[in-house]
């Protein structure tokens, strides 16, 4: 009863013990907005892809709950990043939900028995599944750059909410990673009950549960959700657990949301392609082959995210360079560098990743006219001019004024 009571007081206070940590010069910035489904103040916290300034492109949206507890919404917003960048997810926007003045209200579906007795203010989480998807997402949506792909991250209360969400409003998100869930709540029946109507709901949500091994009360319910779910699941649902044997419930939500996110994402996961594989070996035959295979698996796992279906052209370039600096096979890299200006007309970054590619086969000639498409592509979209293809482009112009193949 001692651990259950632990468990209850974790869940009240929402592990707000590091909530006074200065917001100065963190990597998030703070919104608010009056919700009228709440009838309140609230804040948000909207932590952007270190790329955003830098990029047109647009983001999947990651929805973490319980941000005041700005410790670890900071090692969420540090991961997300490191994932991102070695291409295990993909660069995501992150909307962190600060706590409104009933945490145990808004998280809760309606209480019964002892629960109720316990909780006299449970049974808000339809009205804060509202406040998220009627209210949070489309005021992001309307101010950032933003992609259908949107997923749903919480603990405790909060992970006990993200299940209701997706047990009662299927495909609401693309993906759910529920954290040390709260499900001993109405003498455990959301266990099995969730469990059922996930099962048979036509979702094509991923969904991640986790418990801990010195949490016992959340350890017992979410492996009795979990085996519910594992014997009738369809085939068509993506669900994985994961056991954290040496972690309280304090310490499980750090390596679920990395272990979540990356299943959630696994589809798309470019840290598992083909491409990784490669050594000095490789001939030619099977970097095209591997390069190949690795498109085609990530068009279609991007498809069935809502995500764009061509590779981040971040990771195409850097695979175009590895394969002419360190393979040595500047034929193949040029046909990378290719795919990516097919990919990406609009980046200045893609023309000068294929002049260099031209450069190492000695075509100088249409090297240049490449450094002068990502001179003319960054000019017609309004970004500076990159100092580093401008001399390139100039060495050229130089070097053919020189042999007279050009006007100076």
């Amino acid at each position: 009863m001692r651990a259950l009571r632990a468990i209850i007081l974790v869940a009240i206070i929402g592990s707000t013990a590091h909530a006074q940590a200065k917001e100065a010069s963190l990597p998030w910035i703070r919104d608010s907005l009056h919700s009228s489904k709440l009838n309140e103040e609230r804040t948000l916290f909207i932590a952007t892809p270190p790329n955003y300034s830098t990029s047109k492109q647009s983001y999947p949206v990651l929805v973490l709950l319980d941000a005041d507890d700005q410790r670890q919404f900071a090692a969420a917003v540090a991961n997300v990043a490191f994932l991102g960048d070695r291409g295990a997810i993909p660069d995501m926007l992150i909307v962190g939900v600060v706590n409104g003045k009933d945490r145990s209200h808004d998280m809760t579906p309606p209480a019964t028995g002892a629960t109720a007795k316990n909780f006299p203010t449970a049974g808000g989480a339809k009205t804060f599944a509202d406040f998220i998807l009627d209210e949070v997402l489309p005021r992001v949506r309307s101010k950032y750059r933003t992609l259908p792909s949107t997923v749903l991250a919480g603990h405790s209360f909060g992970g006990l909410f993200a299940l209701d969400v997706a047990a009662t409003r299927p495909n609401s998100f693309s993906g759910i990673v529920a954290m040390s869930p709260s499900l001993w709540w109405n003498d455990s029946i959301p266990a099995t009950d969730y469990a059922s109507a996930i099962a048979k709901s036509p979702t094509t949500t991923r969904i991640f549960a986790t418990s801990g091994g010195l949490e016992p009360p959340i350890a017992v319910t979410t492996k009795r959700f979990v085996n519910r779910l594992d014997s009738i699941k369809p085939t068509s649902l993506a669900f994985a657990s994961q056991y954290y044997p040496e972690n309280t419930h304090g310490l499980t939500p750090e390596p679920s949301l990395v272990d979540g996110l990356r299943f959630v994402y696994l589809p798309v996961s470019l840290a598992r392609s083909p491409m990784q594989q490669l050594g000095p070996t490789s001939d030619s035959a099977t970097v095209v082959k591997a390069l190949a295979e690795t498109e085609e698996t990530y068009v279609r796992g991007a498809r069935s995210l809502g995500l764009p279906d061509r590779l981040p052209e971040t990771q195409m370039n850097s695979w175009g360079y590895a394969i002419l600096q360190f393979l040595k096979m500047p034929k193949v890299a040029l046909w990378a560098f290719r795919k990516n200006v097919a990919n990406y007309p609009d980046s200045p970054n893609v023309y000068d990743s294929l002049g260099d590619g031209l450069l190492a086969v000695g075509d100088s000639t249409g090297a240049r006219t490449q450094f002068r498409m990502a001179r003319d592509v960054a000019v017609r979209i309004g970004e500076p001019v990159s100092k580093e293809t401008q001399k390139k482009l100039d060495a050229l112009d130089h070097a053919a004024v020189q042999a007279g193949k050009a006007k100076p």
